[in-house]
């Protein structure tokens, strides 16, 4: 599947649950204000808005139970994918307004900074997804990147526009945008995995085995 239609799978995740998804960024928001909640928050931000539970919504003890789980796994996660996104954003910062001799590494800086942070939603979505363990939530995090450099930069560059939109009109930002992006990443995860996620709006075995029974039927015989 294409990155755009993932991509709008994703936005259509969080139009059909918009409530719920509103819901759950204002708890995240909490955690992480208060910081030592917030990387296990992350997690469960992920895990709530896996779009294999379209049909099974999760609920809140559910959603804090499993914030509490992966305190530990978020903090493991954060240590291990955020402090190279920050050097990587003081650098553009600073050189990118400075003009010096370092200057020309700039967009390399930009690309490597769309991959890892590509590479740290991944993993916290992987670690979602499929409860695994840090190191390798990270590992499938960078083989899928490395797989699909291109989807992971394009991701990263539609989460930051998001993130941007919803820092300009303010309200968006707080009530929407950290799980539509998680919704997003969830959605580019699960193909890279090849989970399989059931569209409850799909026709059921037997109905579209029917309807090509039909359509059979009205082209033998006619219209």
């Amino acid at each position: 599947m294409g990155t755009v239609r993932l991509i709008g799978r994703g936005f259509s995740d969080a139009l059909e649950h918009l409530l719920l998804f509103a819901l759950l960024t204002f708890a995240w928001w909490a955690a992480v204000l208060l910081v030592i909640p917030g990387p296990g928050a992350t997690i469960a931000l992920f895990a709530m808005t896996d779009p294999r539970r379209a049909i099974d919504p999760p609920d809140w003890r559910e959603a804090v139970a499993v914030a509490r789980r992966n305190l530990r796994r978020g903090w493991a996660l954060a240590l291990l994918t955020v402090p190279l996104p920050v050097v990587l954003i003081w650098n553009l910062g600073f050189y990118g307004t400075d003009g010096g001799r370092l200057g020309w590494l700039i967009p390399v800086w930009v690309l490597l900074l769309g991959l890892f942070l590509a590479l740290g939603a991944f993993a916290f979505s992987v670690s979602a997804l499929t409860d695994a363990p840090a190191v390798d939530a990270l590992k499938a995090g960078a083989v899928l990147v490395a797989a699909r450099p291109g989807r992971a930069v394009f991701t990263s560059v539609i989460g930051w526009l998001l993130v941007a939109l919803g820092t300009i009109l303010v309200v968006p930002l707080v009530m929407l945008v950290p799980a539509l992006v998680a919704a997003i990443v969830n959605r580019v995860v699960a193909a890279g995995l090849g989970l399989a996620i059931v569209d409850p709006l799909a026709p059921t075995e037997e109905r579209a085995r029917e309807e090509r029974t039909r359509a059979g039927r009205r082209s033998r015989f006619g219209p």
